[in-house]
């Protein structure tokens, strides 16, 4: 890979395209191709990235100018394509969730391996948010001794009308813990550092949706994780597609973390009926209470 990095879209079906292509254009890379189904996304994306041309994914997986390949198509699908784009040479960066299956994985991880290409996962919520950043840099530091336990809430608006088929098909959309409840997962890792982990107990069900029975609007999981001096870190998570719309925002998302010697908490999006602003970071230690709004309104 020589000068500027040029990138190649294969599928639209979520704004964190957005957010991944904007990022790699403020890098310096230049976006060469798209191809993804018809639709406003589509539509929007074009009007946006003008030079980016219109062409097939067989065609630009054989471009040899291309590098890197963005994935947002429908979840089901990504790890597929990512199989094809890595196996064509290209290094690949995928929505979330990159992959709805155990076997997927192991498909992508071998892919990746024989063919020396890399393949990220873009966790908006850990990599984007600023408070959240700050939560991670704060606790790998020490600022609040050992981290012991870890909790995330990520309560999300359905919108069901403006959802397509696919969405409200677990075996398309990967259900509520693999799409929602990986950014709690990525978050905990981050956080809990090396080690081995388990999951001790995850619920998926719907329990508000009657329109769409087989949809699970609510999930939760718990997760315990060793690192190797045997000191453990627990995890309890929450996700849902609940969030009312009254709220202001999609999402009153919070991840509370605690440790041996404090706790920090971060409000991701709002604190609800307390002060104005987005990515709220609240911390506490043997010396103070503190907390700070990253982004005002």
């Amino acid at each position: 890979m020589t000068g500027r990095i040029r990138v190649g879209v294969i599928g639209i079906e979520h704004l964190h395209l957005f957010e991944m292509v904007d990022g790699l254009v403020r890098a310096g890379a230049e976006v060469a191709a798209v191809d993804a189904e018809p639709g406003p996304l589509l539509d929007l994306f074009v009007g946006w990235q003008p030079g980016a041309r219109r062409v097939d994914r067989s065609a630009m997986l054989g471009d040899d100018s291309i590098d890197v390949i963005v994935l947002a198509g429908v979840p089901a699908d990504r790890a597929s394509v990512a199989v094809k784009a890595l196996r064509a040479g290209k290094h690949v960066l995928a929505a979330k969730p990159a992959v709805t299956t155990a076997a997927d994985l192991a498909l992508v991880d071998a892919a990746a391996t024989e063919h020396h290409r890399r393949w990220w996962v873009f966790f908006s919520e850990r990599l984007t948010n600023r408070a959240v950043i700050e939560a991670v840099r704060l606790c790998s530091g020490g600022a609040i001794g050992r981290v012991v336990a870890v909790s995330g809430s990520a309560p999300h608006t359905l919108a069901a009308p403006t959802r397509p088929p696919w969405f409200f098909d677990t075996r398309r959309a990967g259900g509520i813990l693999t799409d929602l409840a990986a950014h709690q997962a990525d978050q905990f890792l981050s956080l809990a550092g090396p080690g081995t982990w388990e999951v001790t107990g995850a619920l998926a069900a719907n329990l508000a949706t009657p329109d769409h029975p087989d949809f699970c609007d609510l999930g939760r999981f718990s997760i315990h994780h060793t690192r190797p001096d045997g000191t453990v870190v627990v995890g309890h998570h929450h996700v849902d597609w609940l969030s009312p719309a009254g709220l202001g925002t999609w999402g009153d998302v919070r991840l509370t973390i605690t440790g041996a010697e404090g706790s920090v908490e971060v409000r991701s999006n709002i604190d609800v009926c307390g002060h104005d602003g987005a990515e709220h970071l609240l911390v506490v230690d043997g010396s103070s209470a503190r907390g700070w709004i990253v982004r005002p309104w």
